[in-house]
Parts: structure tokens; C-alpha cells; sequence
């Protein structure tokens, strides 16, 4: 119980940096970057402080100094709209130098769509489709035995029809093993980089700064309880307070949960209209417009894994609102 206070008390010192929150919706280019992969950590939510498998690709690349040994991982989702995104990744350790290196190629496309126009509103025969591309290469080292960073290059590629845009971005991160606990800390900054050119028109990237703390709340031969939490700014939103855990059977099977949260209610969109001193519109709110629990934000999955076989197969569901559900398929 003592544990479970302490870990407590250090997610609610950040609980202030939420009141300086602003919403920039839509001021930022290629939101794909900002897709969790895996179902894993899209079941919990909050994985920056975790980063123990081979999504750590993409949430926090200095805790793939955990893995001991090379890992492949495959994620997919189908979005509302006819949108795909995928993932693939793939790690190997060196421990000679006390490194690990990994690649990782993710994309979000649509299907064909008709194209209208002023003068054909109706269609004039041909048809188009979008597509983001990310292709990142990522160096993890181990600076002493409880501390280690990561750094994640990334190419990128935007396309709209027959235009398209190219630039690069990096993540950083850093990953801090106290070994007092079970306790670990993780922080990341993702998407940094220049400016993206659309034709002659600059647009920024979504930058992200990302504080997270996990822990074993509980673990025996049987069982095992992962509890985990973290604090999110990004450039273009209000700030995230997310919550997750993961209870394991055997080490073989998984059952996860996870809440995103950036306000406590949220008001209809006639009342946010209407009233123009509240604050920004809430997609995550702990309360919805009827004062019900919200499931915007709201995640769970449940994991198997198979140690002779040496994979993993997850799967995860995850609230958006107004958008539905998006569902990950199992990954390995």
C-alpha cells in the first residue's frame, strides 16, 4: 500500500501543469505521428515509463535497453473514413556495445477516392488517395546501469494526390530505473524538427513532450500488477493525464486498461459555442456533456503469450468519441 501512495503522490505533483493548457487544433501537419502502434500500449494508454518490448520504437526509445534479445513487432488499425495505418518494427541488442539498434517503417493511407470539383461536383471520373510515410532508424545506449537514452531519426514523406512533401523529425528520450520499488521513470520529446513544406506553404510538426512513471504495484509466482501513468504536452492540444495498468496470469496471459483525461467535464458543443470564456473543448474528459463516465480515451486489450514459440499476441479497443472505436489486431 505504501508503494502504490508514493507512486501516487509523484503523478499528482504534475496535475498543476495542466491548467496551462491550450488547444492549437489543427495548427500542426502529419497527425499520424502521433498514433500509438502495438496493442499493448494503446490498451494501457500510458507506456513512456514501460517501454519494455519493441513498441518502445515509437514511445520511448531509450527503454529498449530492456530487451535482451532481437524483436520484431507488426501493429494495424483500421480508422473510420477508409483510413489504414500500419506498423512495423524491428530491434536487435548489442551488448558488447552496451546498445541496442533499431528500424521502424509506419504509414497511415485511404482508399481511392472520387475526385470532385467546382465544375463537376459530381465527379469527374478519376479518383486520388493520401498517404503519410515515416522510415526512422533508432540508436539506444546504456550510460550506467540505471540510466540510458535513445534517439530516434525519421524521415518523412506526405502525399495528396499527385503533390507531395518531404521532411524529417527525431524522437529523444530517456529512461531512468530508480531500483528502489520497482519504480521507473521516462521521459520523452517526439517529433522534433523542421518545418514540413506543403508546395510553398510551411507547417509544423507535432511536437510532443512526454513524463511518465510505472511500477509492480504486486508480483508473485501467479500474478503480476503493472501500474503505470504519465503526463503529455503536445504542441497543438491540451495537456493529457493518462492512466493504465496491466494484470498478468502465469506470464502468459495478459489483461490491460488505460484512461486518457484533459478535463474533468465536457461541456456540449451549443454550450462551448455559446460561451466563449470556458475552457478549450475536452476530447478526453473524466465526465461527459450528460455527467455520465466518459469512454473517450478509455482502452483495453488483453495479451497471450506463447515463451515456445517466443511470440506474443495482443489485441486492443480504444474510445473516440464522436469517431468510435478503433480496434489494434494482434501483434506480434
Amino acid at each position: 500500500m505504501n508503494r502504490l501512495i508514493r507512486f501516487a503522490t509523484v503523478l499528482l505533483v504534475l496535475l498543476p501543469l495542466v491548467a496551462f493548457g491550450q488547444a492549437k487544433v489543427g495548427t500542426t501537419a502529419l497527425q499520424f505521428l502521433k498514433v500509438g502502434v502495438s496493442a499493448r500500449p494503446v490498451a494501457m494508454a500510458a507506456f513512456t515509463a514501460v517501454a519494455d518490448d519493441g513498441s518502445a520504437l515509437y514511445y520511448n526509445p531509450a527503454g529498449l535497453l530492456q530487451m535482451k534479445s532481437p524483436e520484431a513487432t507488426f501493429s494495424y488499425v483500421d480508422y473510420p473514413v477508409d483510413l489504414t495505418f500500419a506498423n512495423i518494427g524491428a530491434i536487435w541488442p548489442m551488448p558488447h556495445l552496451n546498445g541496442v539498434f533499431g528500424v521502424q517503417i509506419t504509414s497511415m493511407f485511404s482508399d481511392d477516392m472520387e475526385e470532385t470539383t467546382l465544375e463537376m461536383p459530381y465527379g469527374t471520373g478519376r479518383t486520388f488517395n493520401t498517404s503519410d510515410l515515416a522510415a526512422g532508424v533508432t540508436w539506444g545506449q546504456q550510460l550506467t546501469d540505471k540510466f540510458s537514452v535513445g534517439l530516434t531519426f525519421k524521415m518523412l514523406n506526405s502525399q495528396l494526390a499527385d503533390k507531395s512533401a518531404n521532411g524529417w523529425c527525431a524522437d529523444v528520450g530517456t529512461f531512468y530505473t530508480t531500483g528502489w520499488r520497482k519504480i521507473n521513470i521516462g521521459m520523452v520529446i517526439q517529433n522534433f524538427g523542421a518545418d514540413i513544406q506543403y508546395v510553398n506553404s510551411p507547417a509544423p510538426l507535432p511536437m510532443q513532450f512526454k513524463f511518465g512513471v510505472s511500477m509492480i504495484a504486486y508480483e508473485t509466482k501467479i500474478h503480476r500488477l503493472l501500474i503505470s501513468g504519465e503526463f503529455v504536452h503536445p504542441s497543438d492540444n491540451l495537456e493529457e493525464y493518462i492512466v493504465g495498468a496491466e494484470y498478468e496470469f502465469w506470464h502468459m496471459l495478459a489483461l490491460r486498461v488505460g484512461k486518457k483525461s484533459n478535463a474533468w467535464k465536457r461541456y456540449s458543443w451549443d454550450e462551448y459555442r455559446e460561451s466563449p470564456d470556458k475552457d478549450p473543448f475536452a476530447e478526453y474528459p473524466i465526465v461527459d456533456e450528460d455527467g455520465h463516465l466518459s469512454l473517450d480515451g478509455f482502452s483495453l486489450g488483453f495479451g497471450v503469450k506463447l515463451p515456445q514459440y517466443g511470440m506474443s499476441m495482443d489485441y486492443a479497443w480504444a474510445g473516440l468519441g464522436t469517431l468510435g472505436a478503433v480496434q489494434s489486431e494482434p501483434c506480434v
